[in-house]
Parts: C-alpha cells; structure tokens; sequence
C-alpha cells in the first residue's frame, strides 16, 4: 500500500492586536479615522497623502464668486452721530473670495454707492444756521481677511454649515463731492471753498483715498454650492472732505477776488456770510475724520470646494 502523502499546511503568522484592530486577519479599513494615528506606518503614508496634497496648488482651498447689494450712509461733519439717517442710500457690488481653510478667508471686493447730507436735516440749530450740503458718488475696491469663528464648511465632523465672523483690511475709495445752491449741484473740489488753491488757503484735498474697512457678519451654507453672508461694516477714512467740510471759513471777500461768486456762496451759504463773521472760525471739526458704513448681504456661487486633501490634513494635525 502506497504511503500516503501528508498535506503541507502553509504556516499562519499569529495575529497582532493593538486598540481593537488585528493587522493581519482583520479586514482592510478605508476610514483613516479608525486607525491608530501614533502608528508608524499610518504616520508615513499620512505624510505622503499630505506631501501629495500639497504639491497641487490650491487643492483644498475653495473659491467664490458672488454679488452684494444693501445700503451705506456717512458720518462726518453734516450727520456726526446719526446711524441710517434719512439720507441712506442703496450699494451694490461684486465680490471674490478665497478661503485658504475652515477658520480663514480673503475677500476682494468692488462696491458702488452715493453719500448725502444736509445741515437742514439736523436737530442742532447751529448746524440749521450753517446751512451747508453735500452729495457725492462713492467708488470702493477692498482686499479684507474673514475669521471664522466656526469651522465652515469642511469635511470634519465638527465643521459647521453656518458661522459668525469678522473682518478687517484696506479699502482705496474716490469720492466727489457736490453742492446744492439754487437747486442745481456744483462740483466743490476744483471751487476751493475752504480756500484752497488761492492766497489764503492750503492745495486742493485728494478725491482718492484709503481707509480700514472693519466689521463682523454672519455666512450660511444655503446649498453645497451656495453661500448666503450678512454683514454689518464700517470704513475708518484718514480724510475730513468726503464733505468737503473740514477747517475753518476763509475770508468771504477774498474768496469773491481770487475764486469767483459761486465759490463765495458755497463756502458759507448761512446768512453771516456778508457780514464776515464767520471768517477764521470752524467751518467743521478738524480733530475727526469722516467715517461711510455699508451694510449688506451677499449671495456668493463656490466654484471650487474643499477636497478629501483637507481632511488627511485635519486627521494629521489631531
């Protein structure tokens, strides 16, 4: 009788446990999640997917596109403290956003307006007496950086699909204010009507300038792909002629001379202006600057999202 042959049994290396999970027998895992992180291995290919990520520009920052539309006004020398006066007017522009994470984003935005205010509208009887108006057309282009309070809209569990925020940047601005007399609006820069350009006044101010707009606000994701922003912001502007109001009242005789009628009566339209009284005296208050605000929503279209990139990143830094 032939001897029987002994089946060869392939040797079973024993399992290794560590946390719950056998690296030999137990099933492959693709939740990154549940794999111990202090793990070598895991550490290794987590800084390779990381070392990947990184290579591609832009990979796990998302960017916007969208439009904003809501309401500005002024304070300065003709409405010092009233907020929405009566003379608020409707804004409108586009935006850009880029948010570099979760907690971090720049914004890039062009916004178009008009301010307008009148002595006439104050309860103040010396502002009543002044008798001094303006209006001007107000162009802004801001570049301004957004912190998140929450994490916004990425893939870890503890991001959030809304979040407060606030903000802060630089805004360039051109301005030109106009002035009312006899129902017709006259430029006031080229005029001078604080004497500038003549032998009693100083050079002629910028129409264009810069200011720190700052604010806080509130983002909700409204659909994977669209984001709707509330926001509340002021602009802080180093100049006190958004108004064309500043110093003090040149002489109104001089003024007649050198810069012409129509210069004389828009500088002081008030009933003093013929008898002198109001010469070297303030005409505005040159320790403030002139502040504009914009309050508005903006309705914004991704047009890129966060990639599984931003997640291997956030599991990594835990």
């Amino acid at each position: 009788m032939a001897p029987t042959a002994k089946k060869t049994q392939r040797a079973v290396p024993p399992s290794f446990t560590l946390q719950g999970i056998d690296y030999f027998r137990a099933p492959p895992r693709t939740d990154l999640s549940l794999v111990p992180l202090f793990h070598p291995m895991t550490r290794h290919f987590l800084l390779l997917a990381l070392l990947a990520c990184t290579s591609l520009p832009g990979v796990a920052q998302v960017s916007e596109l969208g439009i904003t539309g809501g309401v500005s006004y002024y304070i300065g020398d003709l409405n010092p403290t009233r907020h929405y006066p009566k003379h608020t007017h409707l804004a409108g522009g586009l935006m850009y956003r880029r948010n570099f994470d979760q907690h971090y984003a720049l914004r890039v935005q062009a916004l178009y307006s008009n301010l307008e205010a009148y002595d006439s509208d104050s309860p103040d009887s010396l502002q009543q007496l002044r008798n001094l108006n303006f209006r001007t057309v107000l162009f802004e282009f801001s570049t301004v950086l957004e912190i998140n309070f929450f994490k916004y809209r990425g893939l870890s569990k503890d991001s959030r699909r809304w979040t407060p925020f606030i903000f802060g940047g630089l805004a360039y601005y051109h301005t030109n204010p106009q002035g009312k007399l006899n129902d017709t609006w006259y430029e006031l820069q080229p005029l001078g009507t604080e004497g500038q350009g003549t032998s009693v006044g100083g050079a002629r101010y910028s129409l264009n300038q810069f200011c720190i707009p700052f604010g806080a606000g509130l983002k909700f994701a409204l659909s994977d792909k669209l984001d709707l922003q509330m926001e509340w912001g002021l602009r802080r502007t180093y100049s006190d002629y958004i108004d064309d109001v500043g110093g003090t009242y040149a002489d109104n005789t001089v003024l007649l001379e050198e810069a012409g009628p129509l210069t004389a009566s828009l500088a002081d339209p008030s009933p003093l202006r013929s008898t002198g009284y109001n010469t070297g005296r303030a005409r505005g208050d040159s320790q403030t600057r002139d502040w504009y605000q914009y309050t508005g929503i903006t309705l914004s279209l991704l047009l890129t999202r966060f990639t599984e990139c931003a997640a291997l990143q956030h599991s990594f830094n835990r």
